[in-house]
């Protein structure tokens, strides 16, 4: 059952004995929830908020994901053949074709590569001619909650503790007599904790691919 944004609200409110809302208002921790949301798709955990949707291609080998993306996830079909799409290690591609970029355009794309250093940015072969689309999955960020009754947090369940911790960051780094940095420090190095076990967590889950085939 997905997390109520007043319950993230009172949650925070009572660790911060404000329950009455006259240090920190609801609206507030609104403004807080959605800049923790925000922090963490875009700062923390790139994939925190998936979609998965079919992306038009420019003309070229270079292509971007949608604007609201953070990152690349993985593309696995083009949308009108629905033929699969591998990914490849952008060095191999260029070894094994120094002249790729300028190759026939084509619609479909076959292989596409990525660079973690850019990640909203990536790579098609062979070069497409600006009709191809393929199905994408990547990070993006989440839409803003408003507070109104019967909300839910944007993110999964399981980013509740996070978001708390942020939102206490944020509340004790308030310009006002309750100002406290050193809280605020102690709770977004909570949040970065917890969303780093998360990550490894996550890598020891995943499905394994053998190295070769039929073997485990």
């Amino acid at each position: 059952m997905a997390v109520s944004v007043e319950t993230v609200i009172n949650n925070v409110a009572r660790t911060l004995l404000d329950t009455a809302f006259r240090t920190w208002s609801r609206a507030e921790h609104v403004a807080n929830l959605n800049i923790a949301q925000r922090l963490i798709c875009g700062d923390y955990k790139l994939d925190a908020y998936p979609k998965r949707e079919f992306v038009a291609l420019v003309a070229g080998i270079a292509q971007d994901i949608p604007a609201e993306g953070t990152a690349l996830i993985d593309i696995t079909d083009n949308e009108v053949s629905q033929r699969s799409v591998t990914q490849t290690d952008l060095a191999i591609l260029q070894e094994e074709n120094r002249f790729w970029p300028r190759g026939t355009q084509q619609t479909e794309v076959e292989n596409f590569a990525a660079d973690p250093r850019t990640p909203r940015k990536f790579f098609v072969f062979p070069p497409n001619d600006g009709s191809g689309s393929v199905r994408i999955t990547y990070g993006a960020i989440p839409p803003e909650v408003t507070g109104s009754s019967g909300e839910t947090i944007s993110l999964s369940d399981a980013y509740q503790y996070s978001i708390e911790r942020i939102m206490l960051s944020l509340a004790f780094a308030k310009n006002s007599v309750r100002q406290d940095l050193s809280k605020s420090q102690a709770f977004m190095n909570e949040a970065r904790l917890a969303l780093g076990l998360k990550s490894q967590g996550q890598v020891a889950v995943a499905p394994k691919t053998a190295q070769s085939p039929g073997v485990a």
